[in-house]
């Protein structure tokens, strides 16, 4: 039996190309089987949505200079009150649709949630994960709208003009995602062909060197000696010159 190391490349091409319709079946089996892994997977949706940090007062360039720096100052504070119990327990009672899932619990709200704030600015932005695309933009959405009530209640005034010293105003409103984020369709796909293919080159392989078959003109030939080789053997005879 030839032993692999005596293999060249050649011959692993030739047997690559002698099986080449099995190799083609195993790729679209491969194939087959991520779309339907695909369509079993769990997905996620992914919705986002915005809001601004203001401070009431009067219509004037300095009014709106003092309440974006003031909404820069209470950014920090806010993204962290955004995912707080007080808010996503709010969120939890209010979803009477159950589009957030069943016995959802701020925790888990607070693990399909990213809230952050650009540097030196007083946009809040929220990112919301949900099993459904109608989920995901619930979520968002829902912590923007209850977010606004609580910075209502929290920085409510009673002074010579009663109301809130600071406010919450909606950007952008999430909307329905059009497709999951995970997985990837064509990610899962690829994964899945380039599995099968090595598995295929794996298999053709291992069959025909375990056959140990000659199917090649070329794996008949003998290999030659060298002419190195016929100089060092030793001479057993002669034949002499007559007399």
């Amino acid at each position: 039996m030839r032993s692999p190391s005596t293999r060249r490349p050649a011959d692993y091409l030739a047997i690559v190309r002698r099986n080449l319709v099995v190799l083609v079946a195993t790729v679209i089996a491969a194939a087959a089987v991520g779309v339907g892994a695909y369509a079993l997977m769990p997905k996620t949706y992914e919705a986002h949505s915005s809001a601004l940090i203001i401070a009431p007062g009067p219509a004037s360039v300095g009014a709106e200079r003092a309440s974006d720096l003031a909404g820069q100052l209470r950014s920090a504070s806010y993204v962290q009150l955004a995912v707080s119990d007080q808010v996503l327990s709010r969120v939890a009672r209010a979803d009477d649709a159950g589009l957030l899932g069943d016995a959802v619990t701020p925790d888990g709200l607070r693990e399909r949630l990213t809230v952050g704030s650009p540097l030196d600015s007083a946009v809040l932005d929220v990112v919301a994960t949900g099993p459904t695309a109608e989920a995901a933009a619930h979520l968002a959405n829902s912590v923007v709208d209850v977010l606004r009530v609580l910075v209502t209640e929290l920085e409510w005034s009673d002074g010579p003009v009663a109301g809130p010293l600071h406010e919450i105003d909606v950007i952008d409103v999430a909307s329905v995602p059009d497709a999951p984020v995970l997985p990837e369709f064509w990610g899962t796909i690829t994964t899945a062909v380039l599995l099968g293919l090595l598995m295929g080159l794996v298999l053709v392989i291992g069959v025909e060197v375990a056959r140990d078959r000659v199917v090649d003109p070329r794996e008949a030939r003998a290999p030659r000696t060298s002419d190195a080789a016929h100089r060092g053997a030793p001479i057993v005879g002669a034949i002499g010159g007559g007399a």
